[in-house]
């Protein structure tokens, strides 16, 4: 009889990328283990918080990049639509088991209804091995804090002491894990997720490598005058890279050095 390869599953919210993924890389790290990519899209719960289409439609051109990324390294991408938060954790609980899988992978959301998702998730009695990190923020939430442990109440003492903090805190770049060393073997991904296409210009191009591009962009030739530029509207002086942070596409760490490199004074004089 054949070993069971051991079945990882990495469940992608708002990360859609696959560089400077903590909770990727880390399914990954096992060259042997076979992996198996998760997204839940919620669009009734999306109607309820007020998400605009043309968002829930980045996040479906954003989406099928990724899809694409995935494939490239012998992941398979599996969606599913679901009402709701609280179904789509069931939904991923249900996966699991028919995949006999070992361990769940995710970067963790710190909004409520993400937070009373995951944690009802992780109290279940499933018999998986649960992996949450802190990937999207530069410093996780409640990590910066006076002497004696409490939230600071005035903005400049904050600052002071978030600036310090950063400054030993390691925000290098992960890269891309390396391609699975054999396909799987799993049923074709259903379609990504039903949705009102918006015809939209290609000023955001959906992708990390587009989200990579504007940062490139933005560091060699905005960067310097931001301070000036910023607040006004007839100058292309910003970096445009919202769009692409509110669906996961980039994340602000990596962003960090090189913004730095160029215009410190503002970062490092806390």
């Amino acid at each position: 009889m054949a070993a069971k390869h051991v079945c990882h599953l990495i469940w992608f919210r708002h990360d859609l990328r696959v560089t400077d993924n903590k909770a990727l890389s880390s399914a990954c790290a096992d060259p042997d283990a076979k992996v198996i990519a998760l997204f839940t899209a919620t669009p009734k719960q999306w109607q309820q918080h007020d998400m605009a289409e043309r968002q829930i439609s980045f996040i479906h051109q954003n989406l099928a990049e990724l899809q694409n990324s995935l494939a490239e390294l012998g992941i398979p991408l599996v969606c599913q639509t679901v009402a709701n938060f609280a179904d789509a954790a069931q939904w991923v609980l249900d996966y699991a088991k028919t995949q006999q899988a070992d361990a769940l992978f995710f970067n963790r959301q710190y909004e409520w209804n993400e937070k009373q998702r995951d944690e009802w998730l992780i109290n279940q009695p499933h018999g998986l091995h649960i992996h949450a990190f802190d990937d999207y923020l530069l410093l996780p939430p409640g990590s910066v804090t006076t002497q004696k442990g409490e939230m600071y109440q005035v903005y400049t003492p904050f600052r002071r002491a978030f600036l310090t903090q950063l400054t030993v805190t390691d925000c290098r770049s992960l890269r891309a894990p390396e391609k699975r060393a054999a396909p799987i073997n799993i049923d074709r991904a259903s379609p990504l997720f039903p949705h009102q296409p918006i015809e939209d210009s290609q000023q955001f191009p959906a992708g990390e490598k587009s989200a990579l591009t504007r940062l490139r962009q933005f560091c060699s030739l905005k960067v310097g005058d931001y301070q000036n530029d910023r607040d006004i509207p007839s100058i292309d002086g910003t970096s445009q890279l919202s769009p692409y942070l509110a669906v996961g596409g980039a994340i602000p760490s990596p962003m960090l050095q090189p913004i730095t490199s160029r215009e410190p004074p503002s970062v490092r004089s806390p």
